[in-house]
């Protein structure tokens, strides 16, 4: 669960570099035909990546706190919960091994 939304970060992450991409390339262009002064085009991507900047912190911290809202509804189980359960079964399935070869041993004797 949480790796879907983990990729759905990276997914909107590499849509704000893309987007920021062609945003410089646009702005360069503009500089290059004389529509934009330097500092202009600089101030607009200054302008565009603290924008960015901030509005991905808003985005991850939505995300997260969804994240939260999700999982508390659903009872996953943790990774330590899993590992305990996990060593109770082995534990077991020893016993019950260990129980069968004693089984064997009576009848065979």
């Amino acid at each position: 669960m949480q790796d879907l939304f983990k990729k759905f970060i990276y997914t909107g992450i590499g849509f704000i570099s893309i987007t920021a991409e062609t945003l410089k390339s646009t702005v360069e262009k503009l500089v290059e035909e004389s529509k934009l002064s330097g500092d202009e085009g600089k101030k607009l991507l200054d302008e565009f990546t603290k924008n960015t900047e901030s509005k991905k912190k808003e985005f991850e911290d939505q995300l997260s706190k969804l994240v939260e809202k999700v999982t508390s509804r659903f009872k996953f189980v943790t990774e330590n919960e899993l590992q305990e359960v996990l060593k109770r079964v082995e534990a077991l399935e020893g016993k019950d091994n260990a129980d069968k070869v004693a089984t064997k041993k009576t009848v065979k004797a």
